[in-house]
């Protein structure tokens, strides 16, 4: 009898079969103070987190790391997805696309010192692009136009316009063709937000040039950009006004292994916000935009 049970047994363990190990997915999530620190924490892991679990069959290896590192991770293959990224955008980093999913929305604002009455409607005006009317009375040679036809349609920094040219100094006619404001946004949206931003290595780094003077003003999320000015003690120098609400959303690949990640994520988000926790892990991404009012 007890050689039967045995029988038995090992008959059983010879039908089970091992469960498949889940597959990795690197995830390339972006450095923020107050939204995703570099040991991991912060809403923004959660809510990655928070997805993962929505999909037993995969398990994800958060890297968090600077934006603009972020796009090059998966440009190169290296990870299954970017976050997050501001949606409505007129471009987008060469080779990615945007996922279907909107994760929350965000608000930016321009912060500038108190003394200084950039608007954003003067930031964005459209007299700034560089068009044919502009070039033909630049008083530019003929072939100096030749080579800045190529930019018509968009603004450019006078530095941007010197390096298309090559040119070793600047002519005061090409100063007149530049966009006039020195303003910075984090390196990996410098690009994308329709003016020609400078490129900033940090938040707290573009607060501390802007309240020296050294450029007009700054373009970020304003939670995470409020955070930086209260530690650093700079609210009574600064004013900030309304950029614009954006919905946040993941970058994939632009290829058929991106449209599968982005196809599964999709369905995760919609398991996840028929859960109640779905609000928890929102609040602390959702509340301050919808409460914000520009100051002072």
């Amino acid at each position: 009898m007890r050689l039967f049970a045995m029988l038995c047994l090992s008959l059983c363990l010879a039908w089970v079969q091992p469960l498949p190990a889940a597959e990795q997915w690197r995830v390339a999530v972006a450095e923020v103070p107050g939204l995703a620190e570099a040991n991991g924490t912060g809403p923004l892991p959660d809510l990655v987190r928070a997805l993962d679990e929505q999909m037993p069959d995969i398990d994800f290896e958060l890297q968090i790391t600077p934006f603009a590192r972020t796009f090059n991770l998966l440009q190169n293959a290296q990870c299954e997805f970017q976050v997050p990224f501001l949606g409505n955008l007129p471009r987008l980093p060469a080779g990615l696309r945007y996922g279907s999913g909107i994760l929350w929305q965000v608000r930016f604002g321009l912060f500038t010192r108190r003394a200084n009455a950039l608007s954003v409607a003067q930031l964005l005006d459209p007299s700034h692009v560089l068009s044919a009317e502009r070039l033909a009375a630049s008083g530019l040679g003929a072939a100096q136009q030749a080579q800045l036809k190529p930019l018509l349609g968009r603004s450019w920094r006078l530095d941007e316009l010197q390096e298309q040219l090559a040119a070793p100094t600047v002519d005061p006619a090409l100063r007149s063709l530049a966009y006039p404001y020195r303003v910075e946004t984090d390196r990996a949206h410098a690009p994308w937000l329709g003016f020609p931003a400078l490129s900033g290595n940090s938040i707290e780094g573009s607060l501390q040039k802007l309240v020296r003077g050294r450029i007009d003003g700054y373009v970020f999320a304003v939670l995470e950009t409020e955070h930086e000015v209260d530690r650093l003690g700079l609210r009574d120098q600064l004013r900030v006004q309304d950029f614009g609400l954006y919905p946040v959303r993941w970058l994939v690949a632009d290829n058929p292994r991106g449209k599968w990640v982005d196809q599964r994520l999709a369905e995760a988000l919609r398991k996840l916000q028929a859960q109640p926790a779905f609000r928890r892990l929102q609040a602390p991404l959702k509340a301050p935009t919808d409460d914000w009012k520009p100051w002072p």
